[in-house]
């Protein structure tokens, strides 16, 4: 993606602070750039790291619920160990969300990507704050439009893609929202611009159907883990 400089310098801001928002807006590639800085974390992540996808949560008091469930689930696993006993608690046991996380965190040196803050962003802020607090040994790095406002926060923004990055970006997205069953011969618009693809506004699980510049790549079966428009 041409972004190994931003790779490094998101490195660096780990080492220095427990939690990075990188801010910017819809389309900019945050979630490709805090996933790729997340599994190349090193001793940041020394216990793991995983991927919190906030675009589906409605309700900013289901955030802990929807962290505690991606901790537990295998396909949120970037790196590290762990998954399968915090899958068995999930499973099991009935008591807060919140304290389950603490239980689960405190004592690991871990690295949780909180991606699409944005919409639940008071949600977002009172668990990061509450779980920096009492797990010395984990970092946040979230992804949002607008900063979480935690004292302590490290805002890094996100520029647009490059031009070509965008495209091959768009190209992808679009490739994976076909449906399998697709005719191959069912023709495709062409790719618009980067200036049209970072210009858009819309909710970042996917744009919806109503987005007058995306409207063209969506898909009835695209999977709510897509993330940025």
């Amino acid at each position: 993606m041409g972004r190994e400089g931003d790779i490094e310098a998101i490195h660096g801001d780990l080492r220095g602070a427990r939690l990075v928002t990188l801010l910017g807006a819809g389309g900019a590639g945050k979630t490709r750039l805090s996933q790729e800085a997340a599994e190349t974390a090193g001793e940041t992540a020394r216990d793991g790291a995983w991927l919190a996808e906030l675009a589906p949560v409605a309700d900013p008091d289901a955030v802990p619920q929807a962290v505690l469930t991606a901790v537990g689930a295998r396909e949120t696993v970037l790196y590290g160990a762990g998954a399968e006993e915090m899958r068995v608690a999930v499973a099991e046991r009935h008591d807060d969300p919140l304290e389950r996380l603490v239980e689960h965190c405190a004592r690991r040196r871990m690295l949780i990507v909180l991606d699409n803050c944005e919409h639940v962003v008071e949600g977002a802020a009172r668990l990061v704050e509450h779980l920096l607090r009492r797990c010395p040994e984990l970092t946040v790095l979230a992804t949002s439009r607008e900063p979480l406002g935690v004292p302590g926060e490290l805002l890094r923004p996100v520029e647009p893609l490059p031009e070509p990055a965008a495209l091959r970006l768009l190209a992808e997205r679009g490739a994976a929202a076909r449906p399998a069953s697709a005719s191959t011969t069912t023709p495709r618009p062409a790719p618009r611009s980067a200036a049209a693809w970072t210009a858009c506004r819309s909710p970042s699980s996917w744009p919806p159907p109503g987005c007058a510049c995306c409207r063209h790549a969506r898909s009835p079966t695209v999977s709510t883990t897509a993330s940025g428009c």
